[in-house]
């Protein structure tokens, strides 16, 4: 192609252009990066018109409530706790505290106090207070709020709820990511120097993706925000899946060398014959990312668009930055040359194809079990789940829970105008089972007051210029059946009597997610097959070969997600509605390369068996390679990071990469070997076999 050939001697003749070009850019994302906006709150990629995101809206709006948190006092008597109440609604962002000192004279002797009263806000020697932010639980405003409060609070109290779990899930977050970062940049350089031939060439590497990785993380400017799932595994992610560009890149480039005495014309010829191979490859992993963009909830979006962006971005750099660099440094490569250590395929590749029946077989019995499996698994929404259960905000909610049981409010938002209705609606969600507590204007005044009478200061705590506001508090946890049957129970009563209304609060939330994310998985499923598949098809101008391919990796994602269903573990939904799109996209490159070059042998040898054979030799350290980096460089974040959600996902992506593995170079010889005939009458132009000369 000509535009290849332009292409390729641009690069090699303007290196110093391309490096100064990559250090601005590089210098201009490194500066857009500090001014991405990072998002902790989930309930923000919901659609707009659900009724808890639509409630949520209208009670900050019309109510002025956002976040939430609830504050544990231990061993204070109500005086000390009331200078400490007077600190806390001095702090910015605070909007009102809620205390026993709220609705009761705390000079007065509790004997005398309202039971009901006491129940809600004393217990034992603890007591509770109640804290409405200005903004949302996720704001800068908010997390600065909480950390203040737990200054002022030292010893005396612990911070939970809402807000207090969004700073805990901010600050482990942007911790962590560093350490991890840090650590799967050791784990892959091992790797990479273990199974390349000079020190020199993982530093190149390094440099190449890492300017990548900068351009992509500084480019998410662009969006408005991205969410914390997506900012504490895009860099590993985008560094482990495109690595395999690089060693593409080398190996040809290595080839071509003892064909030229120059090596810019070595260069020129690696780039042109790597570059099919290399974009086919990207395309695939692309087309995996992109299909997250389906999911209603649009977190898949969010990430699908930050890693399919990364991977172009390393695309572009292995084809224009890496070139430069190996021209650049070829003498010090050459200088710096070491032994390979991985261990070579010879003898496994003659075991495998000895025993390919075998193989398939088993292959083929673990396929049934594993899909069953595989749509059993059990997924959680709520966000304390993510943290671990040492994090503050979990050591309180515990503490709270145990003497006041689950502060699991929910927020009833009515058309404002029949206190009658409003007075029946309230007695009977007291008779929900699992309700706690129910709050209105009038479960505290009698409806037959006159309204001009009531004191404003109470009524603007239920009122607002349209809607009347019920405050439900659930005993029950944030999500599971016997809290979606509370909640539905709850939405039936008041359908009875109005016909707008909002219900929200986390556990509504967290309800609406469910119906939301229940079709995802399958439609991200479907379309990740249908686009790699297309990919492929137009690839290797085959009907068959993409089926074969795709089917190997998808038995590699079933096994993958039947494996926590068997261990009884139950998983986040994002990590469990993403991992196929990513493991399909990321490690079915394994089975493209094998493929072709199982393409490439089968002309030269003419023998199905000694063909594959020699493929597991040719290909099985750049796949084992691969598959290495993608497993280290997610299961190092495995290891550290704290963050539940984050350790399932990388997990997961590390598992599959070695399962993909296994499957590619065990049971995919055996499928093309078996279904020959009908690939070469569905493919063109793959390579008959004289069978005289074939041997099986």
């Amino acid at each position: 192609m000509k535009f290849l050939l332009k292409l390729a001697n641009f690069i090699v003749k303007h290196k110093k252009l391309i490096i100064i070009l990559y250090i601005i850019l590089s210098l201009v994302a490194f500066l857009g990066n500090r001014l991405v906006e990072i998002n902790y709150d989930l309930s923000l990629y919901l659609p707009k018109d659900l009724n808890s995101i639509e409630g949520k809206n209208i009670l900050e709006k019309e109510f002025g409530i956002a976040g939430t948190a609830y504050v544990l006092i231990e061993n204070q008597n109500l005086n000390e706790i009331e200078s400490l109440v007077q600190e806390i609604e001095n702090i910015g962002g605070v909007k009102e505290v809620i205390w026993l000192g709220t609705v009761e004279d705390i000079f007065k002797p509790e004997d005398f106090m309202d039971e009901n009263i006491k129940k809600e806000f004393l217990s034992e020697n603890s007591n509770l207070i109640q804290i409405h932010f200005l903004n949302s639980n996720d704001s800068l405003e908010t997390v600065e709020a909480v950390k203040e409060i737990q200054n002022i609070l030292g010893e005396k109290g612990v911070v939970g709820g809402p807000a207090a779990i969004s700073k805990d899930l901010q600050y482990i977050t942007n911790k962590e990511v560093i350490y991890y970062s840090i650590v799967a940049f050791i784990i892959i350089s091992i790797i990479l120097f273990l199974s390349l031939e000079s020190f020199i060439e993982p530093i190149l590497f390094f440099i190449a993706i890492g300017g990548a990785i900068i351009l992509n993380m500084g480019t998410n400017i662009v969006f408005d925000n991205i969410s914390y799932t997506t900012h504490s595994v895009a860099a590993i992610i985008q560094l482990a899946v495109s690595m395999d560009y690089s060693i593409f890149l080398l190996h040809r480039y290595m080839e071509e060398k003892k064909n030229y005495k120059d090596n810019n014309q070595a260069m020129i010829g690696a780039i042109q014959k790597t570059f099919n191979s290399v974009l086919s490859s990207s395309m695939t992993t692309i087309a995996g990312f992109l299909a997250l963009i389906v999911m209603k909830y649009t977190i898949g979006r969010d990430i699908g668009l930050v890693l399919a962006k990364g991977v172009l971005f390393s695309l572009i750099s292995v084809l224009t930055l890496l070139p430069v660099l190996i021209l650049l440094f070829d003498k010090s490569i050459e200088k710096y040359k070491h032994r390979v250590f991985l261990p070579s395929f010879n003898k496994l590749a003659s075991f495998i194809i000895k025993r390919k029946y075998i193989l398939l077989i088993i292959g083929i019995i673990i396929a049934l079990p594993s899909y069953l499996g595989q749509t059993k698994v059990q997924y959680y929404y709520a966000n304390e789940k993510v943290l671990p259960a040492s994090s503050d905000s979990n050591i309180a909610i515990k503490e709270i829970d145990k003497l006041f049981s689950n502060k699991n409010q929910l927020a009833l938002i009515l058309p404002k105008g029949d206190k009658v209705k409003e007075f029946q609606l309230i007695g009977e969600l007291k008779d929900i089972e699992g309700v706690g507590d129910v709050k209105g204007l009038y479960s505290i005044v009698d409806i037959v007051i006159p309204e001009s009478f009531i004191p404003e200061d109470v009524k603007e705590n239920f009122q607002s210029e349209n809607y009347s506001l019920i405050n439900i508090n659930l005993n029950l946890p944030m999500e599971g059946d016997i809290t979606k049957a509370s909640l539905n129970e709850i939405k039936m009563k008041v359908s009875n009597y109005y016909e707008k209304w909002y219900l929200t609060g986390e556990a509504a939330i967290y309800s609406d997610l469910q119906e939301t994310t229940a079709k995802d998985f399958r439609n991200v499923s479907i379309l990740s097959v249908a686009l790699i598949s297309t990919i492929i098809l137009i690839a290797f101008k085959s009907i068959s070969i993409p089926i074969i391919l795709v089917f190997i990796i998808e038995l590699g994602i079933w096994i993958n997600l039947a494996i926590p269903y068997m261990q009884g573990k139950v998983l986040n939904f994002i990590s469990f509605i993403i991992i196929g799109a990513i493991q399909l996209g990321a490690t079915v490159d394994y089975a493209i390369l094998f493929t072709s070059r199982y393409w490439e042998n089968l002309e030269k040898i003419n023998d199905k068996n000694k063909a594959a054979i020699e493929t597991i030799v040719d290909t099985g350290r750049p796949i084992f390679t691969s598959a290495l980096i993608l497993f280290t460089g997610t299961f190092s974040v495995y290891l550290i990071t704290s963050m539940t959600n984050a350790k399932e996902l990388t997990l997961l992506i590390g598992r599959g990469a070695i399962i993909s593995l296994i499957l590619v170079l065990m049971v995919l010889p055996s499928l093309l070997i078996i279904f020959h005939k009908l690939i070469r009458i569905s493919t063109i132009n793959w390579p008959k076999i004289n069978k005289r000369r074939e041997r099986s």
